[in-house]
């Protein structure tokens, strides 16, 4: 084989994405199942250990509600005590106490004391109220309750779309550590293959020994970077698998990265759709409603406790003189007449509390305004790098073109070849980072509007 020939094959590895030689192939174990993006998502969705505290959350907030309602029922109550008198009881009837009879005279005929001594005693006190004024409150609590119940409800939707986003971010992270890794691999092995033709060259006394050193370096400082670019994608492989909530060291393969379309939004209609969307806006707004229906709660506070009751009380060796059992139906009414201005100093604090959470809504749509705008453009800048980063690749991929011919020709250095190599492997990762740039201010811009 000729010194050109040998040239020829050397530069057609050192090519960027050209096929590799036979010779020049290694045997790989078998790759991994491939795990897609939307795969990825689901997955997430379902096994998410942060989302699925989320969604118990949310029936918390429900059995909060439930409970709430039954406040609107009866109340049965069954008290009891059982016990011993510290003394002994003592009851003093007066001459005539419990009338005048006619043959008989006054009955006690004279002023009568009768003791009882210390003896355990048992007192069984069962009630029935049925709240009237106070289903008012009871009322709104439930009204506040299911609004709590909507925030919860609200805050897991957040956390289902910062989820998904640091699932995509993730994703494509991993793919950027991937397509720098397979770039560095490509190399290695154009390396490789133009390291075995120049130490022949050498060994041949038709190029020097600096020639060699200067491949040898390059192929090190590629092997280098190849053992760091795997371990990075180990370590981000196992933070995704742990997003998606299963066993960290379970093994998968990424897509290839994929061109993607490019679209022009408005950016009025893209605030709007945001502001109407948002989880965060719809929490804050729900906090409003909070803050008005713990007002209104504080409010009725006012209005006096009346309840319907039914209460039966049975007494248990109590001795000859009281009664053993009573039963008694009618209402029971319960009312602080005198607070010292308690209920409207609170009153006063809950009004301020509303005041505070509409300014918070305010705050909360001026900061979606302002981050959605940023966001656009970000996108819209990492869109427009896209073409300039692909007229980048062409021209590397020209220029070792060009660089090949005059090498093979005698017009250009091995030095030369070396660098227009080096210019197309880092523009072809500049091209991949510039589309997962765009998916990624993409993933964000999504999180950020609001969509499902």
């Amino acid at each position: 084989m000729n010194r050109c020939t040998i040239q020829a094959v050397a530069i057609g590895c050192i090519l960027w994405g050209a096929p590799t030689p036979a010779w020049c192939k290694e045997a790989k174990p078998a790759a991994a199942p491939i795990l897609t993006l939307e795969q990825a998502v689901d997955l997430a969705m379902q096994n998410n250990r942060p989302l699925k505290t989320a969604t118990l959350e949310v029936e918390k907030a429900e059995d909060t509600t439930d409970a709430a309602r039954t406040r609107r029922f009866p109340a049965l109550n069954i008290l009891g005590i059982s016990g011993s008198r510290l003394s002994e009881s003592k009851f003093e009837f007066n001459q005539g106490a419990f009338g005048t009879f006619p043959g008989i005279g006054p009955v006690p005929g004279a002023n009568t004391e009768i003791k009882e001594p210390p003896r355990w005693s048992t007192f069984v006190l069962a009630s029935a109220i049925q709240p009237l004024t106070p289903l008012l409150r009871i009322n709104e609590g439930i009204r506040l309750s299911e609004v709590t119940e909507q925030v919860a409800q609200e805050q897991r939707r957040e956390q289902l779309h910062a989820v998904v986003n640091q699932v995509k971010r993730g994703y494509f992270q991993a793919q950027q550590i991937q397509t720098a890794l397979e770039a560095t691999d490509e190399a290695i092995k154009s390396l490789q293959e133009l390291d075995r033709i120049v130490q022949e060259q050498v060994t041949q006394r038709k190029a020097l020994r600096a020639d060699s050193l200067e491949v040898k370096t390059r192929l090190a400082e590629a092997t280098h970077r190849a053992v760091t670019l795997d371990s990075d994608l180990a370590s981000q492989k196992e933070r995704l698998n742990d997003l998606l909530g299963r066993e960290v060291r379970s093994e998968f393969s990424l897509e290839p990265v994929s061109i993607i379309s490019t679209s022009h939004l408005d950016a009025e209609t893209v605030v709007t759709r945001a502001l109407q969307r948002r989880p965060s806006l719809k929490t804050a707004r729900l906090r409003v409603q909070q803050a008005e229906h713990d007002k209104r709660i504080k409010a009725l506070h006012y209005v006096p406790d009346l309840s319907v009751i039914v209460a039966h009380a049975q007494a248990v060796n109590i001795g000859q003189v009281l009664p053993t059992q009573i039963s008694v139906a009618g209402f029971l009414l319960s009312w602080e007449v005198f607070d010292w201005g308690r209920k409207q100093r609170e009153l006063a604090e809950k009004r301020r509390a509303v005041d505070q959470t509409l300014l918070g809504v305010l705050e909360a749509e001026a900061q979606v305004a302002v981050e959605e705008r940023h966001l656009l453009r970000n996108l819209e800048d990492a869109q427009s790098l896209l073409p300039v980063k692909r007229l980048a690749q062409e021209a590397a991929q020209e220029k070792l073109r060009v660089t090949m011919n005059r090498y093979t020709q005698k017009a250009a250095l091995l030095q030369d070849v070396l660098q227009a190599q080096s210019a197309l492997a880092d523009a072809n990762h500049q091209y991949q980072q510039a589309i997962l740039g765009v998916m990624t201010a993409q993933a964000d811009f999504e999180k950020a509007i609001g969509e499902e």
